[in-house]
């Protein structure tokens, strides 16, 4: 990946199995520092602070690796369902 400046625009992938979240953040970046960026995202304006090592395992130029990644997230781990089961006395 190339270097991050000021008003490019990166890809954040947000994967937690134990939850089944799964997000594709499309990010433009605010803010670079030494070892860490920021960037807001497009849709809803949240501002995610974000290390360099992230590069290349959470954070992508290209948008079709991005969804490669969380493609594979969702088929490696087990799907978690949404219900709550709770007993009644």
């Amino acid at each position: 990946m190339k270097t991050i400046e000021k008003g490019s625009v990166v890809y954040y992938t947000r994967v937690f199995p134990n939850t089944g979240t799964y997000d594709l953040c499309e990010l433009r970046v605010r803010t670079v520092m030494d070892n860490w960026f920021c960037g807001v995202d497009k849709k809803d304006k949240r501002a995610y602070l974000i290390s360099f090592n992230e590069i290349d395992e959470n954070v992508f130029e290209d948008r079709k690796i991005a969804l490669k990644r969380i493609h594979n997230a969702e088929q490696k781990y087990p799907q978690v369902s949404g219900e709550t089961y709770c007993e009644e006395y």
